[in-house]
């Protein structure tokens, strides 16, 4: 299987420290019909180079950088540091803030999956659950694939 990518929630943004945190993973079923366990997480890798992209896009420098992460039962979430000082970073940092950026999405790779039946009947569907994964990357996205990826802000508004 090839990496794969996965859309998450902001929760917080810190104006003054050019921080965001952000649940960038859940245990739900996305759009694509596939659950990622949040207690499968390798961060052995990740936690050596720590990147936070625009897109994917791995072929342009990063513009902030994971500086904390929780991995709790239900999702994974992680305190972006912006580099304020870089032109697209502090670019990126207020499309954020001004609600123009609303969303984050994981990149992995496989380690361990199993396929589990869901419903009864004509609605069963089998889902891909991914019970172990290796973390490369999270990035700000446009369109999330989880349709429960949206901004909460700290004051509760969209």
């Amino acid at each position: 299987m090839d990496r794969l990518e996965s859309f998450g929630v902001l929760r917080d943004v810190e104006a003054e420290a050019g921080r965001v945190t952000a649940i960038i993973s859940t245990g739900d079923i996305a759009r694509d019909g596939a659950i990622i366990d949040p207690a499968g997480w390798d961060f052995s890798n990740y936690d050596r180079n720590p990147v936070v992209l625009w897109m994917h896009d791995a072929n342009v420098p990063p513009f902030a950088r994971t500086v904390e992460r929780i991995a709790t039962e239900k999702e994974l979430i992680a305190k972006a540091q912006f580099d304020l000082e870089d032109a697209r970073g502090a670019e990126m940092f207020r499309k954020v803030q001004g609600g123009y950026v609303n969303a984050t999405s994981v990149r992995w790779l496989p380690i361990r999956t199993e396929t589990l039946k869901q419903g009864e009947g004509k609605a069963a569907r089998e889902v891909l659950v991914f019970r172990e994964q290796e973390l490369l990357e999270w990035s700000f996205v446009t369109i999330p694939a989880d349709p429960k990826a949206l901004i909460m802000r700290v004051d509760g508004s969209p």
